[in-house]
Protein backbone atom coordinates (compact mmCIF):
# COMPACT_ATOMS: atom_id res chain seq x y z
CA UNK A 1 0.00 0.00 0.00
CA UNK A 2 1.14 3.32 -0.66
CA UNK A 3 3.46 4.81 2.26
CA UNK A 4 1.55 7.53 3.52
CA UNK A 5 -1.66 5.46 4.49
CA UNK A 6 -2.74 6.92 7.74
CA UNK A 7 -3.27 3.79 10.13
CA UNK A 8 -4.58 5.99 13.05
CA UNK A 9 -8.43 4.92 12.70
CA UNK A 10 -7.37 0.88 11.78
CA UNK A 11 -8.82 -1.85 13.62
CA UNK A 12 -6.99 -4.07 15.74
CA UNK A 13 -5.28 -6.79 14.12
CA UNK A 14 -4.44 -10.54 15.44
CA UNK A 15 -5.40 -11.33 18.92
CA UNK A 16 -6.90 -7.24 18.86
CA UNK A 17 -3.01 -6.14 18.68
CA UNK A 18 -2.42 -2.69 16.98
CA UNK A 19 -1.58 -2.27 13.08
CA UNK A 20 1.41 -1.03 12.70
CA UNK A 21 2.92 0.41 9.11
CA UNK A 22 6.56 -0.01 7.93
CA UNK A 23 7.14 2.29 5.10
CA UNK A 24 10.20 1.86 2.28
CA UNK A 25 10.47 4.10 -0.31
CA UNK A 26 7.07 4.78 -1.79
CA UNK A 27 5.24 1.27 -0.36
CA UNK A 28 4.50 0.07 3.66
CA UNK A 29 3.08 -2.85 4.52
CA UNK A 30 0.54 -3.08 7.53
CA UNK A 31 1.85 -5.44 10.45
CA UNK A 32 1.14 -6.53 13.89
CA UNK A 33 3.35 -7.63 15.78
CA UNK A 34 3.24 -11.49 17.58
CA UNK A 35 4.67 -13.33 20.13
CA UNK A 36 7.53 -15.58 17.98
CA UNK A 37 6.92 -18.31 20.18
CA UNK A 38 3.31 -18.42 19.89
CA UNK A 39 3.81 -18.35 16.35
CA UNK A 40 6.32 -20.44 15.67
CA UNK A 41 5.84 -22.74 12.09
CA UNK A 42 5.13 -25.75 14.18
CA UNK A 43 2.93 -23.96 16.51
CA UNK A 44 0.90 -22.27 13.25
CA UNK A 45 0.85 -26.27 11.90
CA UNK A 46 -0.26 -27.90 14.86
CA UNK A 47 -3.00 -25.15 15.35
CA UNK A 48 -4.14 -25.65 11.40
CA UNK A 49 -6.62 -27.53 11.98
CA UNK A 50 -8.43 -25.80 14.81
CA UNK A 51 -11.55 -24.23 12.44
CA UNK A 52 -12.16 -21.82 15.77
CA UNK A 53 -8.03 -20.84 16.16
CA UNK A 54 -8.32 -20.48 12.17
CA UNK A 55 -11.01 -18.40 12.12
CA UNK A 56 -10.80 -15.81 14.43
CA UNK A 57 -7.62 -14.62 12.53
CA UNK A 58 -8.57 -14.98 9.49
CA UNK A 59 -11.54 -12.95 9.94
CA UNK A 60 -8.72 -9.90 12.05
CA UNK A 61 -6.93 -10.53 8.56
CA UNK A 62 -9.28 -10.14 6.44
CA UNK A 63 -10.98 -6.77 8.57
CA UNK A 64 -7.85 -4.91 8.63
CA UNK A 65 -7.67 -5.65 4.55
CA UNK A 66 -11.07 -4.39 3.97
CA UNK A 67 -10.05 -1.16 6.06
CA UNK A 68 -7.03 -0.30 3.95
CA UNK A 69 -8.89 -0.78 1.14
CA UNK A 70 -11.46 1.34 1.60
CA UNK A 71 -8.89 3.57 2.20
CA UNK A 72 -6.26 3.16 -0.31
CA UNK A 73 -4.74 0.74 -2.99
CA UNK A 74 -3.60 -2.59 -1.14
CA UNK A 75 -2.17 -6.12 -2.34
CA UNK A 76 -2.86 -8.27 -0.14
CA UNK A 77 -0.48 -10.89 1.39
CA UNK A 78 -1.58 -14.20 3.11
CA UNK A 79 -2.11 -14.12 6.37
CA UNK A 80 0.71 -16.00 7.96
CA UNK A 81 3.06 -13.82 5.86
CA UNK A 82 5.28 -13.82 8.45
CA UNK A 83 8.96 -11.92 9.06
CA UNK A 84 11.67 -11.79 11.74
CA UNK A 85 11.62 -7.82 12.91
CA UNK A 86 10.94 -4.45 11.01
CA UNK A 87 13.96 -4.40 9.17
CA UNK A 88 13.08 -8.00 7.12
CA UNK A 89 10.05 -5.90 6.30
CA UNK A 90 11.58 -2.91 4.96
CA UNK A 91 13.95 -5.26 3.01
CA UNK A 92 11.21 -7.14 1.46
CA UNK A 93 9.43 -3.95 0.46
CA UNK A 94 12.18 -2.67 -1.13
CA UNK A 95 13.49 -5.91 -2.95
CA UNK A 96 10.13 -6.45 -4.74
CA UNK A 97 9.58 -2.57 -5.15
CA UNK A 98 9.05 -2.96 -9.03
CA UNK A 99 6.61 -6.05 -8.79
CA UNK A 100 4.04 -4.01 -6.52
CA UNK A 101 4.66 -0.76 -8.59
CA UNK A 102 3.22 -3.45 -11.39
CA UNK A 103 0.87 -4.41 -9.31
CA UNK A 104 -0.68 -1.89 -8.22
CA UNK A 105 -0.88 0.06 -11.93
CA UNK A 106 -2.55 -2.90 -12.93
CA UNK A 107 -5.49 -2.42 -10.29
CA UNK A 108 -5.85 1.00 -10.41
CA UNK A 109 -8.75 2.10 -8.50
CA UNK A 110 -10.88 -0.68 -9.34
CA UNK A 111 -12.42 -2.82 -6.61
CA UNK A 112 -12.97 -6.93 -5.98
CA UNK A 113 -16.43 -7.77 -6.75
CA UNK A 114 -17.72 -11.51 -6.47
CA UNK A 115 -20.45 -13.18 -8.51
CA UNK A 116 -22.37 -16.47 -7.63
CA UNK A 117 -25.09 -17.94 -10.02
CA UNK A 118 -26.97 -21.49 -8.89
CA UNK A 119 -29.11 -23.16 -10.30
CA UNK A 120 -32.83 -25.13 -8.91
CA UNK A 121 -32.85 -28.39 -10.74
CA UNK A 122 -35.99 -29.17 -10.44
CA UNK A 123 -37.27 -25.75 -11.20
CA UNK A 124 -35.03 -24.98 -13.90
CA UNK A 125 -36.40 -28.67 -15.93
CA UNK A 126 -39.71 -27.43 -15.20
CA UNK A 127 -39.24 -23.85 -17.46
CA UNK A 128 -36.88 -25.85 -20.19
CA UNK A 129 -39.42 -24.89 -23.08
CA UNK A 130 -39.20 -21.58 -22.11
CA UNK A 131 -35.68 -22.00 -22.99
CA UNK A 132 -34.91 -23.78 -25.40
CA UNK A 133 -36.64 -23.62 -29.20
CA UNK A 134 -35.32 -26.66 -29.86
CA UNK A 135 -37.23 -28.56 -26.65
CA UNK A 136 -40.42 -26.70 -27.38
CA UNK A 137 -40.30 -28.08 -31.01
CA UNK A 138 -40.11 -31.52 -29.64
CA UNK A 139 -42.76 -30.58 -27.11
CA UNK A 140 -45.20 -29.94 -30.06
CA UNK A 141 -44.45 -32.59 -32.01
CA UNK A 142 -45.36 -35.15 -29.02
CA UNK A 143 -49.06 -33.23 -28.78
CA UNK A 144 -49.50 -33.94 -32.41
CA UNK A 145 -48.35 -37.67 -32.94
CA UNK A 146 -50.71 -40.13 -32.54
CA UNK A 147 -51.19 -42.68 -29.37
CA UNK A 148 -47.67 -44.74 -29.99
CA UNK A 149 -46.09 -42.11 -31.23
CA UNK A 150 -46.68 -39.97 -28.59
CA UNK A 151 -45.79 -42.47 -25.98
CA UNK A 152 -42.19 -42.53 -27.40
CA UNK A 153 -41.85 -38.82 -27.63
CA UNK A 154 -42.54 -38.42 -24.41
CA UNK A 155 -40.19 -40.94 -23.31
CA UNK A 156 -38.11 -38.80 -24.99
CA UNK A 157 -38.71 -36.08 -23.73
CA UNK A 158 -37.91 -36.47 -20.19
CA UNK A 159 -34.69 -37.51 -20.86
CA UNK A 160 -34.12 -34.80 -23.11
CA UNK A 161 -35.45 -32.05 -20.79
CA UNK A 162 -32.68 -33.50 -18.30
CA UNK A 163 -29.86 -33.14 -20.93
CA UNK A 164 -31.14 -29.69 -21.99
CA UNK A 165 -31.44 -28.34 -18.39
CA UNK A 166 -27.43 -29.11 -18.63
CA UNK A 167 -26.45 -27.36 -21.43
CA UNK A 168 -28.55 -24.64 -20.37
CA UNK A 169 -26.87 -24.62 -17.00
CA UNK A 170 -23.49 -24.62 -18.55
CA UNK A 171 -24.56 -21.60 -21.32
CA UNK A 172 -25.29 -19.59 -18.62
CA UNK A 173 -22.38 -19.64 -16.76
CA UNK A 174 -20.54 -19.18 -19.42
CA UNK A 175 -22.67 -16.51 -20.87
CA UNK A 176 -23.16 -14.02 -17.72
CA UNK A 177 -19.16 -14.71 -17.09
CA UNK A 178 -18.24 -13.76 -20.38
CA UNK A 179 -20.38 -10.98 -20.22
CA UNK A 180 -19.56 -9.51 -16.72
CA UNK A 181 -16.00 -10.09 -17.90
CA UNK A 182 -16.22 -7.67 -20.98
CA UNK A 183 -17.71 -5.07 -18.28
CA UNK A 184 -14.68 -5.56 -15.73
CA UNK A 185 -11.30 -4.48 -16.43
CA UNK A 186 -9.83 -8.38 -14.98
CA UNK A 187 -11.56 -11.38 -14.38
CA UNK A 188 -10.78 -14.63 -12.69
CA UNK A 189 -13.08 -17.58 -12.85
CA UNK A 190 -12.74 -20.01 -9.98
CA UNK A 191 -13.65 -23.82 -9.87
CA UNK A 192 -16.43 -25.05 -7.98
CA UNK A 193 -15.74 -26.46 -4.29
CA UNK A 194 -17.48 -29.09 -2.77
CA UNK A 195 -18.51 -26.66 0.17
CA UNK A 196 -19.73 -24.39 -2.30
CA UNK A 197 -21.60 -27.09 -4.87
CA UNK A 198 -24.74 -27.25 -3.31
CA UNK A 199 -27.04 -24.91 -0.88
CA UNK A 200 -30.50 -23.70 0.01
CA UNK A 201 -30.02 -21.39 -3.44
CA UNK A 202 -29.61 -24.56 -5.56
CA UNK A 203 -26.52 -26.15 -7.32
CA UNK A 204 -23.37 -23.79 -7.96
CA UNK A 205 -22.79 -23.00 -11.60
CA UNK A 206 -20.41 -19.86 -11.78
CA UNK A 207 -18.00 -18.17 -8.61
CA UNK A 208 -15.79 -15.49 -9.81
CA UNK A 209 -14.18 -12.35 -9.09
CA UNK A 210 -14.03 -9.14 -11.12
CA UNK A 211 -12.12 -6.29 -10.64
CA UNK A 212 -14.20 -3.46 -11.31
CA UNK A 213 -13.37 0.47 -12.22
CA UNK A 214 -15.49 2.99 -10.28
CA UNK A 215 -16.37 4.28 -13.98
CA UNK A 216 -17.46 0.62 -15.45
CA UNK A 217 -19.87 -0.21 -12.24
CA UNK A 218 -22.74 1.10 -13.29
CA UNK A 219 -22.47 -0.75 -16.52
CA UNK A 220 -21.61 -3.97 -14.80
CA UNK A 221 -24.39 -3.76 -12.41
CA UNK A 222 -27.04 -3.38 -15.34
CA UNK A 223 -25.18 -6.85 -17.24
CA UNK A 224 -25.70 -8.39 -13.92
CA UNK A 225 -29.18 -7.12 -13.74
CA UNK A 226 -30.33 -8.54 -16.82
CA UNK A 227 -29.05 -12.14 -16.72
CA UNK A 228 -30.95 -11.96 -13.10
CA UNK A 229 -34.13 -10.60 -15.21
CA UNK A 230 -33.59 -12.70 -17.58
CA UNK A 231 -32.99 -16.19 -15.89
CA UNK A 232 -34.16 -15.94 -12.26
CA UNK A 233 -37.88 -16.93 -12.97
CA UNK A 234 -36.69 -20.05 -14.81
CA UNK A 235 -35.04 -21.29 -11.27
CA UNK A 236 -31.29 -19.38 -11.14
CA UNK A 237 -30.14 -17.36 -8.62
CA UNK A 238 -27.69 -14.57 -8.07
CA UNK A 239 -25.23 -13.67 -5.18
CA UNK A 240 -23.47 -10.31 -5.69
CA UNK A 241 -21.13 -9.01 -2.93
CA UNK A 242 -18.10 -6.68 -2.41
CA UNK A 243 -15.95 -4.50 -2.53
CA UNK A 244 -13.30 -6.43 -1.43
CA UNK A 245 -9.41 -5.92 -1.55
CA UNK A 246 -8.34 -7.61 -4.44
CA UNK A 247 -7.38 -11.13 -3.64
CA UNK A 248 -7.92 -12.67 -6.90
CA UNK A 249 -5.60 -10.09 -9.03
CA UNK A 250 -2.33 -9.26 -7.31
CA UNK A 251 -0.09 -12.68 -8.74
CA UNK A 252 -0.02 -13.30 -12.02
CA UNK A 253 -1.97 -11.49 -14.41
CA UNK A 254 -5.86 -12.86 -14.87
CA UNK A 255 -7.56 -13.78 -18.24
CA UNK A 256 -8.79 -10.69 -19.98
CA UNK A 257 -12.14 -8.99 -21.33
CA UNK A 258 -12.60 -6.20 -23.08
CA UNK A 259 -10.89 -3.65 -23.39
CA UNK A 260 -7.82 -5.39 -21.01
Amino acid sequence: MPADTQTTRSPAGIDDLPVELISAGSHAALLTRVSSRDYAPENIEGLAGNVDWVRYRAEAHDRVLNWASDSTRVIPLPMWTMFGDAAAVGSMLAARLPEFDSVLARIGDAREYTVRAYARSAELQSKVSDLSEEFRALEGQAKIASPGQRYLLERKLEKERKETARRIVRQVANDVHGALSVAAKLSARDEITPGLAASDQGQAILNASYLVPPGSMIEFQKTLTEFVNRYQPSGFTFAFTGPWPPYHFVGTEKGAGGGR
